[in-house]
């Protein structure tokens, strides 16, 4: 049986760039799967996978198995649907919600997944619709919890441990409890589309936070029935990784065309706004003349399309750091949405965890919802570390002149300061008041543009100063001196002894070679690699949260810029 392993890429909020690995494929998560209707497809998985890059599907096990198709799926489900990326089934939930009953046992329809070689399978929890009451929903959840556990002895492959609870935030906290502690690859998050029909984004926050939460930090969450390009990148924010949808089917056939603003009706359109393949080749009134099933199956690729494209605009958003000024302009098109993005607020202190001390973009200020952040808090006590005079920031208040130039607080004022105490202003904000004195008596060498850029110690190089951000690279040698002058854990990443040659060389830190780390490091900050008795090996950047980097078994957890046998020591 192949390993089913999930690293993280890149990361921005609780959004992530990862890579699932499955049954030998790759899938790059966030990752959207489209809903197959296994009797009848609008458009093929082949189709869906080559002309819109469908690396996953869906499709209900408990259809196949009470249908016709059953025979030809025991061939292998990705035959009968003609898709060799990965396939993920349900097991019958959402029938067992909408009907009260179905004709199947959880073990069959587990075995069932099984025999047709689905590379994702999910045992039979019990959704709970949100006006259930509460002992209705705890009984239900006893049940998915019963069979959970009952899925353990019958697991092949990756298997989703589906979390359930109705609206109920201590029962979604017990279910991540009791299954984040089985051998469960994804959670999915379920029955949750009754609050996205009635744009309950508020509660919906509440369950994605409280299960984020709850849940093991290296498993993927599977936000169930969400894949409006509207919603993607706020839920991508709050720590979703995988979706599913059939709205590109459901809404072409109510004559309703996608966008990342909200839903128009065709009906109403002039124009179309968009460039995809499909709506460049025409226009609305063209459209409106032909049959009902070519208007269906232009919205349906217009659909694929502008929501798959939705995901590339996330990815690169994390990529570069944006991805808050995204969701705060997306979120603008929905007052319940707008609404929901308060509740940010009173997970602040979880989030800031895993949100990246440094971004490649610069801070943006979109409104007075940009203080929700996670950031917001994190600056703000970190500059009380940092002496000197101030400016008034317009976002962050009275804010050191010495960080003038440094990220978030970039300013196009210009401002005269000694260099000495620009640079303990920023060695103090970075690395902590006990560093402030890292490069005293040092040589300094300015840029093309005057400003401080490299910092020596006689002919040796000990960091230069990041034009991007206004924040210091170490050399090993720099390295040497911060670690002198902080004490032990802090700023460091224990690593294993298995890795220390590996690191003495300048290659990179593996997750799974991670023995411990200072608590309070964030992702994107100069690290020192140590060993277990604190002897330097390397200097570089961290990738990941401390709980990630001890959490994850694969991937890297902080890229090695210089490694103690790179060194040349007179």
């Amino acid at each position: 049986m192949l390993a089913t392993m999930f690293e993280i890429r890149a990361k921005d909020g609780l959004g992530r760039i990862g890579r699932l690995h499955i049954n030998g494929k790759t899938v790059e998560t966030p990752a959207l799967m489209p809903v197959i209707n296994p009797k009848k497809a609008e458009i093929s998985p082949r189709e869906i996978q080559e002309t819109f890059g469908a690396q996953m599907i869906i499709t209900n096990a408990y259809i196949i198995h009470q249908s016709g198709l059953r025979e030809k799926a025991l061939k292998g489900i990705h035959s009968l649907l003609d898709f060799d990326g990965v396939v993920e089934t349900d097991s019958g939930s959402f029938q067992l919600m909408t009907y009260g009953d179905i004709n199947v046992t959880n073990e069959e329809i587990i075995r069932f997944q099984h025999q047709i070689g689905a590379d994702i399978t999910t045992f039979l929890d019990i959704p709970t619709p949100p006006d259930a009451s509460f002992s209705k929903a705890e009984a239900d959840l006893e049940i998915t919890i019963e069979r959970a556990r009952e899925a353990q002895d019958l697991k092949k492959g990756a298997m989703n441990g589906t979390i359930q609870g109705g609206r109920f935030l201590p029962l979604r906290e017990t279910a991540c409890a009791q299954l984040g502690e089985m051998d469960f690859d994804i959670h999915p998050l379920g029955a949750v589309v009754p609050f996205l029909l009635k744009y309950d984004f508020t509660s919906l926050v509440d369950i994605i936070l409280t299960c984020k939460m709850g849940l093991p930090v290296e498993r993927p969450v599977h936000l169930f029935g969400a894949g409006h390009p509207l919603l993607l990148a706020f839920a991508v924010l709050l720590g979703c990784d995988l979706f599913d949808s059939a709205a590109y089917v459901l809404y072409a056939k109510g004559n309703r065309y996608l966008t990342p603003f909200g839903t128009k009706n065709m009906e109403d359109l002039l124009y179309f706004p968009c460039e995809c393949p499909v709506c460049t080749e025409t226009d609305p009134e063209t459209v409106s003349m032909w049959s009902l099933e070519e208007r269906i199956q232009f919205l349906i690729r217009h659909n694929l399309y502008v929501t798959f494209r939705e995901l590339q605009v996330i990815k690169q958003a994390i990529h570069e750091g944006s991805l808050w000024e995204l969701v705060e302009s997306r979120i603008r098109n929905h007052p319940n949405l707008y609404e929901s993005y308060k509740i940010v607020k009173k997970y602040a202190a979880f989030m800031e965890k895993y949100e990246p001390f440094t971004k490649r973009s610069g801070f943006s200020y979109t409104g007075a919802e940009t203080t929700f952040r996670p950031l917001y808090k994190r600056v703000k006590r970190r500059i009380t570390l940092v002496r000197g005079d101030t400016f008034t920031h317009p976002v962050f208040g009275e804010v050191p002149v010495s960080l003038s130039q440094t990220y978030p607080f970039h300013t196009d004022a210009v401002f005269t300061i000694p260099e000495e105490e620009l640079i303990h202003g920023i060695c103090s904000y970075q690395f902590g008041p006990e560093a402030e004195s890292l490069f005293d008596n040092v040589t300094i060498k300015h840029g093309r543009t005057g400003k401080v850029r490299h910092l020596y110690c006689d002919q040796t190089l000990l960091a230069t100063l990041r034009p991007v951000d206004g924040l210091f690279v170490l050399t090993f040698e720099g390295a040497e001196k911060l670690h002198r002058l902080l004490p032990f854990p802090e700023r460091r990443v224990i690593a294993d002894e298995e890795a220390v040659p590996f690191i003495k060389e300048g290659k990179d830190l593996f997750a799974k070679f991670v023995v411990d780390m200072d608590e309070t490091l964030r992702p994107y900050e100069e690290v020192l690699i140590v060993d277990r008795d604190d002897i330097l090996l390397g200097v570089g950047k961290l990738l990941l949260s401390p709980e990630e980097a001890k959490s994850f078994k694969k991937g890297a957890a902080v890229q090695v810029r210089r490694g103690l046998h790179a060194v040349h020591h007179p």
